[in-house]
């Protein structure tokens, strides 16, 4: 019995429940912002704003609208496709702030269908701010608007064959939606367009939750002769990649040779440079920076955005701190074997060093990957704009709501995420061997 006696630190319970108390309560605060970020990535942008706040988005109505135009003077295709654009598009700017998510039209004259028109709600966000700018609604308005709209294929219009029987409903149903009632009222009151209301029907449509990414990587095709967001997607990949090698190349080798091949005073004074940089704030250097690559000729393109990152002092920092941390026999053992420093660093350190390599390739992403105001201030056509920047232009343009903010963020997060999670064991051996332990 003595032998299973076993010796119990005191306090040892009170400190596991300390450190699980307060990982959970930083798991907590880490989680539920991110859990309200995608929440509000698939709401409305007035849901988003409600109070008390609602976790889970309220699923998007799609409305179909029977429109009767016996008695009606409509006899060209031109002047059906303008009703049924006034009916769709100033019935949706007079109830924007609700859940719709997706408008169809159905034109019935004599009992035969004339036309079919509709739109889901993320043609109607791109659309909104060039179409329906403000609550105007005339014919004159559609009529200038109506050859945008078929441009941009906001909304689609098939004129049904001749002869087509509607076979739908004739009657409007009892029990209508605080919605659907909403549209029934505009529409019946409404001065401009001429069909009426001889039915309605509504049901969820959950593809419409993920509307506000379609707006983001539709964004830029509002413009004529501009990039898409898949475009800008591309030069943030790029310069986010090139900035890691270069890091891994420039940084990599000088922290070898702070480490094992300059000694002494001049090593220390080196190192001591390399870690004043990081306290030199950007915005002192900005100017000085901007000018050097005016001289260089390299202002509007993507190499002015990645040569001011190819070599961070905190980075040849962090690898001078691991390598001095790798068993110096091997080091030994290669020069006598008469192995040059090079072929060391390549064929010994660089095999031993997975994890700081990863933590130094985790940290840059994060920098580069989310950095705004050097790629705003060297990048002045959209062609070289990285996400970030097309983000803030078409914030500015276009008055993105913040839903669709969100769901920039979401994309944002969502490759930080996949990275943090995946190394997250070579981080943290990484970080134990670059001398930073607390």
């Amino acid at each position: 019995m003595a032998a299973r006696r076993r010796i119990k630190e005191r306090g040892g319970f009170s400190v596991k429940l300390v450190a699980y108390t307060v990982a959970s309560v930083f798991i907590l605060v880490s989680v539920i912002p991110l859990i309200w970020m995608i929440s509000s990535s698939m709401k409305d942008n007035i849901s988003i704003y409600r109070f008390p706040p609602t976790w889970i988005p309220e699923m998007p109505k799609a409305i179909h609208v029977t429109l009767n135009y016996d008695g009606t003077d409509l006899e060209k295709q031109e002047d059906y496709e303008l009703d049924a654009m006034e009916a769709i598009w100033f019935t949706w700017k007079k109830m924007q702030n609700d859940a719709i998510g997706a408008f169809e039209v159905t034109g019935v004259k004599d009992g035969a269908v004339v036309y079919q028109a509709g739109m889901p709600s993320y043609k109607f966000t791109l659309g909104r701010p060039q179409v329906v700018p403000t609550m105007l609604a005339t014919h004159a308005t559609m009529k200038i608007k109506l050859p945008q709209i078929r441009d941009r294929k906001l909304t689609t219009f098939d004129w049904a064959a001749q002869g087509t029987a509607y076979e739908g409903e004739t009657t409007l149903p009892a029990g209508l939606s605080e919605t659907s009632a909403s549209v029934k009222q505009l529409l019946a009151e409404s001065k401009v367009v001429k069909g009426k209301v001889m039915a309605l029907s509504e049901n969820d449509d959950w593809r419409r939750l993920f509307d506000n990414f379609i707006v983001l990587w539709r964004m830029a095709e509002s413009e004529k002769n501009s990039y898409g967001f898949p475009h800008f997607l591309l030069n943030s990949v790029i310069v986010t990649a090139a900035t890691i090698f270069s890091h891994m190349l420039i940084g990599g080798m000088a922290g070898f040779a702070l480490a094992h091949l300059v000694r002494g005073r001049i090593g220390a004074w080196l190192t001591l440079f390399f870690v004043a940089t990081i306290m030199i704030p950007e915005i002192a250097i900005l100017v000085p920076l901007y000018l050097t690559m005016d001289k260089l000729h390299l202002v509007d393109t993507l190499w002015g955005i990645i040569l001011p990152h190819t070599a961070w002092g905190i980075v040849i920092f962090l690898f001078k701190g691991f390598f001095q941390q790798l068993p110096g026999e091997l080091i030994q053992a290669g020069r006598i074997d008469g192995a040059s420093e090079f072929r060391i660093y390549w064929r010994i350190i660089v095999p031993m060093s997975a994890p700081i390599f990863t933590v130094v390739s985790v940290m840059t992403f994060i920098g580069v990957w989310n950095e705004f105001l050097w790629p705003l201030v060297v990048a002045r056509s959209p062609s070289v704009w990285t996400f970030t920047v097309a983000l803030s232009d078409f914030q500015n343009r276009q008055s993105m709501g913040a839903n669709v903010i969100m769901s920039s963020l979401v994309l944002a997060t969502i490759p930080l995420l996949i990275i943090i999670v995946s190394c997250q064991k070579l981080i943290e051996k990484g970080v134990s061997f670059t001398g930073l332990k607390g």
